[in-house]
């Protein structure tokens, strides 16, 4: 069963992340949103990705929306009050990092998390006046928002990392490199692996999701190889990276993943 959020909660947007028992694609999963891997028109469908609010509708590759694309010239757009995901699995008890470049809404309320009714671990919300916050959870569903000191920005990208520790039920939240919130507690005690993805947009206006990852390995900024670096990949190589392709560990084979859920702050 996948839960709202454990991972990021986008005030327009929640990210959370959920435990899911269905088999999927393990980590590492990384994305740009490009071709030929995505094409312009409907998410669902694509590259596993499901619109979960509205099949027809809820999501799309868009390359029209200039300022909603990072780099290349495609990125996901989630259409507001929307939800969408994907599937992912990974072993338990993992240190698990999700990356990625969100802009979009926020939200002017701040949820109650024991009326999320599925387990999570980390969520972060897009507040309009607190900017974005994370949950200490309590382990028992529940827990309190603590405010980053970041604003939301509208109008252009933000970095939004999370590091999940499974085995410590602890996680860190990082805005453009820098750690903003460290040592929050899991909403619930129970999840023990990262299992999907939801992104949830509030009814007041589009999101837009840009270079996304899941790995087990940190990004460069945390110490990690370049090679698991967006910006290093990108400014280094001459030639087109193919973000939807798994790259390989140095043993050879394909790190693990987990599960991981964005949602959006939809308004109740």
């Amino acid at each position: 069963m996948k839960s709202l959020f454990g991972c990021f909660l986008l005030a327009s947007a929640l990210i959370a992340t959920f435990v899911s028992a269905a088999q999927s694609q393990t980590v590492p999963y990384r994305t740009s949103f490009e071709e030929p891997t995505f094409t312009v028109g409907n998410l669902d469908g694509q590259d596993d990705w499901s619109n979960i609010s509205d099949p027809n509708g809820a999501a799309a590759i868009q390359s029209e929306v200039a300022g909603g694309i990072r780099r290349g010239s495609q990125s996901l757009m989630i259409e507001p009050a929307s939800i969408i995901g994907r599937d992912l699995t990974a072993p338990s008890q993992q240190v698990i990092y999700v990356d990625g470049f969100y802009q979009g809404p926020t939200v002017d309320f701040i949820p109650d998390a024991t009326q999320m009714e599925d387990a999570g671990s980390s969520l972060v919300l897009f507040h309009v006046t607190e900017g974005i916050m994370g949950l200490d959870g309590n382990g028992s569903g529940g827990g309190s928002w603590i405010a980053s000191g970041v604003d939301v920005s509208n109008d252009s990208f933000q970095r939004i990392t999370i590091r999940q520790d499974y085995n410590a039920q602890t996680w860190n939240l990082y805005v453009d490199g820098d750690m903003v919130l460290e040592g929050l507690g899991f909403k619930d005690s129970t999840v023990t692996t990262l299992s999907g993805i939801n992104i949830e947009t509030s009814s007041d206006g589009e999101g837009f999701l840009d270079d996304f990852s899941v790995t087990t390995t940190p990004p460069s900024f945390l110490g990690g190889p370049a090679l698991f670096s967006f910006q290093a990949e990108w400014v280094q190589n001459s030639g087109d990276l193919n973000w939807d392709i798994s790259p390989l560990e140095p043993d050879g084979q394909v790190n693990p993943k987990d599960l991981i859920e964005l949602i959006g702050g939809t308004e109740q």
